[in-house]
């Protein structure tokens, strides 16, 4: 798994567990989505990211594949190991809601009109 693959699991996995325990809020809003993301950087060293939502924090630590949840509150609610992090439900891909384009018809499919 690539580490950009790595990472929308992670994000996937936060989502679904926030709409997990919002199903009120996930049925008058939609899907929650992560407003805001940025890069974790620890005495000069990289060590992970961190995700806002509307009411939650999330923190995945790389090394540790550990993705810690919290409230707004700063209160700790839910923390993933990274087998459970890949316990994510499929979601769609993102490249199921493109459009494809019909396939190019050939010379023998249909007869070709010459002018005269």
């Amino acid at each position: 798994m690539t580490n950009s693959q790595r990472l929308e699991t992670v994000r996937s996995r936060l989502c679904q567990w926030i709409n997990d325990q919002c199903t009120d809020a996930v049925q008058e809003h939609g899907p929650v989505k992560v407003l805001s993301e940025s890069l974790l950087i620890r005495d000069g060293f990289f060590c992970g990211r961190c995700f806002r939502t509307e009411a939650y924090r999330a923190v995945w630590f790389i090394e540790e594949d550990e993705l810690k949840i919290y409230s707004n509150s700063g209160s700790l609610e839910c923390v993933f190991t990274g087998h459970e992090i890949d316990q994510v439900e499929e979601v769609p891909s993102a490249n199921e809601s493109i459009i494809r384009m019909p396939e190019r018809v050939t010379e023998t499919d249909t007869p070709v009109r010459r002018a005269a």
